[in-house]
């Protein structure tokens, strides 16, 4: 476009939430091999896209039919597929116990496209999770420590100590591809929030490789931990934060800026966004859209851009660009799908379960609809040890999200209403768990109908990792809480992480109420509250443009075996879970004698983990 022009295509307001569909024509805009702007991690992206669906045949895991789901730009086009090296016209194959390694997938097209997708982790593979002493109730009972912005090889080498420790999991912050920079954005490099922007289901993101985190699951699950995901399926990333290299903001001076990239070793996956952009594909002359090859998903997956302008109103909850992010349409089947296929894949690698990343902006119908389908993929049941927690932030909006379940809009005893429906038993319900985001101030406004019942589906904290933002009021504790961090000195952290497991508010029952627990173990921001994370790519030694303003934090290794909590310092993790008070009323609570430090941390002088 001539100028500082940009396209302003695919907006809307009032009631409209679909994008049109002639925007289906503005897909494809992957560069091919030997145009300009074309990588070999683009593959043939442009021309071909495809994904792997994989449906147990029943609920012990043990055999499962692999179907790969591929599409062409041209539908003339034929397939073959190549599945752990044996090439096949047939897009499916079973597969079972006999098969003891991930499952490497290719997809070829008759004119010559070819597409390496991501290996498939079957869940038979994943080690058997050691039984410990302690009322974990097969994995519905225990504390989750959540590790934000821990590498994956870092926890694995904590996992010994968690096991000693008594904590039943671990919860990992987003593993899939995430958009990375080689500028700062807002004057920081590669800020924390970029965790939450996906790429792709690919499991390659910032905190490891698909193999490091297998390496984690197993090493974890083999000790008696447990491992839980970070779900974030309501959102790609940023409109703007794409690989498209011309950008430009004509409300910034016309300033422009050149492709992100992401957090997939040796290059990234194609991305692209309808944002700040002014040129066209040079094959189709459209502007592109939204599309995410990799997924796939296209143009039509995602909502028409709307602004997030009411907390309050549905629509606005449900097809608002949270904070810019391009907004996924998940009321479509096959975006549930997807979704349902991303979360079989993270149960096949060996997680136990997962938190769902802005719940709340998707429809209590599409989240109903995509366990429905995960069930089916699990062989018609979930886990035994499956647990979810929805993130339902309440803030003045707490009556249509959870107190009034005639709302349309509600995650209370409407959600489990729909569930029940739907074929899950009481027990399948349980455990697709609610975050309770009213403790600990107003504990009762997280509840169905709040009317502090249904506390076994409840999950509770102190604080989570969004208060810790500067100027953050999502969860406001008003004395009831605080969060390390940002707001309070060690001792009174200390005293509320004890509450959480000795008389947590709104409890009747300490060992009966409020199955899941979680504590979260940070790191301190940057000097003047750069939000980088202390894992090594957010210093700014990586910076290749604009970097005059760059605002970093250097590398800290987040794994400590001689840490026993609360470490403090700019930049620094903090290891909450290793403090002993915390420990031991966790202990208490399931059952467990007290220990001391020295049953976990180990002299100063010794680096490796306990045998």
């Amino acid at each position: 476009m001539p100028g500082c022009e940009i396209f302003r295509e695919n907006s809307c307001d009032g009631g409209e939430i679909e994008t049109d569909p002639k925007y289906g024509d503005n897909r494809w805009y992957t560069p091919l091999r030997g145009d300009d702007g074309w990588q070999e991690s683009f593959q043939d992206y442009g021309l071909l896209v495809a994904h792997a669906h994989v449906v147990y045949s029943d609920p012990s895991l043990t055999s499962a039919t692999l179907e790969v789901i591929a599409q062409h730009k041209d539908a003339s086009v034929q397939f073959t597929y190549v599945l752990g090296g044996a090439e096949q016209s047939s897009p499916s194959k079973t597969f079972d116990t006999g098969l003891t390694t991930p499952l490497s997938i290719t997809v070829k097209g008759s004119d010559g496209s070819h597409i390496d997708l991501e290996p498939v982790d079957f869940a038979w593979n994943a080690a058997p999770i050691k039984q410990r002493p302690g009322d974990y109730r097969g994995g519905q009972k225990g504390a989750i420590v959540e590790f934000f912005g821990w590498p994956h090889k870092d926890i694995e080498e904590e996992c010994q100590a968690l096991a000693d420790m008594g904590y039943m999991g671990a919860k990992l912050f987003p593993a899939m591809e995430q958009v990375m920079s080689e500028q700062p954005y807002e004057n920081v490099m590669n800020p924390w929030y970029f965790m939450y922007q996906p790429v792709s289901y690919r499991l390659q993101g910032r905190m490891g490789t698909r193999d490091e985190l297998r390496s984690l699951i197993n090493t974890c699950r083999s000790l008696g931990v447990r491992l839980y995901a970070d779900g974030v399926f309501n959102h790609m990333t940023g409109g703007g934060n794409d690989a498209n290299p011309y950008h430009r903001n004509p409300s910034a001076g016309c300033s422009t800026w050149p492709n992100k990239t992401s957090s997939l070793e040796g290059g990234h996956s194609p991305m692209y966004t309808q944002n700040f952009a002014y040129t066209v594909n040079q094959r189709s002359g459209k502007a592109p859209m939204q599309e995410f090859p990799a997924v796939p998903y296209g143009p039509l997956d995602f909502r028409c851009e709307r602004a997030l302008s009411s907390w309050s109103d549905p629509v606005s909850l449900n097809a608002g660009w949270l904070v810019g992010l391009t907004d996924l349409n998940t009321g479509r089947d096959n975006v549930q799908e997807r979704i349902a296929d991303a979360i079989t894949d993270l149960i096949g690698i060996g997680f136990s379960g997962l938190r769902i990343d802005a719940a709340k902006h998707m429809h209590p119908d599409d989240l109903v609809a995509i366990f429905v389908k995960v069930k089916r993929n699990l062989g018609g049941a979930l886990p035994g040890d499956f647990i979810s927690w929805l993130e339902v932030i309440l803030g003045g909006e707490a009556d249509l999200l959870m107190c009034d379940s005639g709302s349309g809009y509600n995650f209370g005893s409407y959600l489990v209403n729909k569930l029940s429906g739907a074929g899950f038993r009481g027990s399948e319900v349980d455990a697709i768990k609610n975050w309770n985001s009213g403790y600990p101030k107003e504990t009762s406004r997280g509840t169905d109908d709040c009317s502090s019942q249904n506390l076994q589906r409840q999950v509770i904290q102190n604080d989570d990792h969004d208060q810790q933002s500067p100027g953050s009021s999502s969860r406001d504790m008003q004395g009831e809480g605080c969060v390390l961090t940002k707001d309070c000195d060690a001792a009174t952290h200390r005293n509320f992480q004890v509450k959480l497991f000795t008389n947590p508010n709104g409890a009747r029952n300490n060992y009966e109420d409020f199955p899941i627990r979680m504590v979260l173990s940070s790191f301190y921001w940057g000097e003047g509250y750069i939000n980088g994370i202390p894992d090594g790519l957010s210093d700014c030694s990586l910076c290749k443009m604009s970097c005059e303003t760059c605002r970093g934090i250097p590398y800290q290794k987040a794994h400590d075996p001689s840490s026993i909590g609360y470490d403090s310092g700019a930049g620094k993790y903090t290891r909450v879970h290793r403090d002993q008070s915390i420990i031991n009323a966790m202990r208490a609570w399931m059952g467990l004698g007290s220990i001391s430090t020295s049953d976990y941390a180990l002299p100063a002088n010794v680096t490796s983990i306990k045998s």
